[in-house]
């Protein structure tokens, strides 16, 4: 065997044992659901249309002009693990691909709770997950205005190509928001990543 064909397969078997090891976001579900699905596998169109966010958490109206991507969200289902999923898809997008889904779960005001599901979830991830960049930012103040003594608990898993698993523990200004504290683990495909950080 020459050395050219030699040099060919050796190429080839590293890049096949590249892929074989490589990690993405698909391989992790929330609720069974994976980004890269169709949302109407799982919820009519009516549901999702009707349950499209229109307001941010402070009731103020989300402007659509410059948004790409929307989200929806399911509150009033019995799901097995989250109270809540948040489902992110493209405006415009008839067929309702997942670009992104977060899964939340309440817990009035009790953080210690809610901080012990995320170290929990975070055990999970890192024994699943080895390629990924990670970053942790706990006690982490939320500075937008308006948001009070609100702070989280927060890690990223970025993926090589671009994707992300981040999980939080939120801890609001429960009297100021007049909201509950949450967990929550959320997945995004690279195109959502690239535009909000765009």
């Amino acid at each position: 065997m020459n050395f050219f064909i030699k040099s060919i397969i050796l190429v080839t078997l590293i890049f096949l044992s590249g892929c074989k090891n490589k990690e993405y976001v698909k391989d992790f579900k929330i609720e069974g659901i994976a980004v890269g699905e169709s949302l109407l596998t799982y919820f009519s169109k009516e549901d999702i249309l009707s349950l499209t966010r229109t307001k941010d958490i402070l009731g103020n109206p989300i402007d659509l002009t410059d948004r790409v991507y929307i989200d929806a969200q399911f509150d009033n289902y019995q799901f097995e693990t989250y109270d809540s999923l948040q489902i992110y898809y493209k405006i415009g997008d008839e067929n309702f691909t997942i670009h992104g889904i977060g899964g939340a779960i309440w817990f009035n005001t009790d953080n210690k709770k809610c901080n012990e599901k995320y170290y929990e979830v975070k055990a999970v991830l890192e024994e699943q997950f080895k390629s990924p960049t990670k970053e942790e930012y706990l006690d982490d103040k939320d500075i937008r205005e308006g948001m009070g003594t609100t702070t989280q608990n927060i890690m990223f898993f970025d993926f090589e190509d671009g994707s992300s698993i981040d999980i939080k523990c939120k801890d609001f200004d429960n009297e100021l928001l007049n909201t509950e504290d949450y967990f929550q683990t959320t997945i995004m495909s690279n195109e959502v990543n690239e535009w909000l950080n765009g």
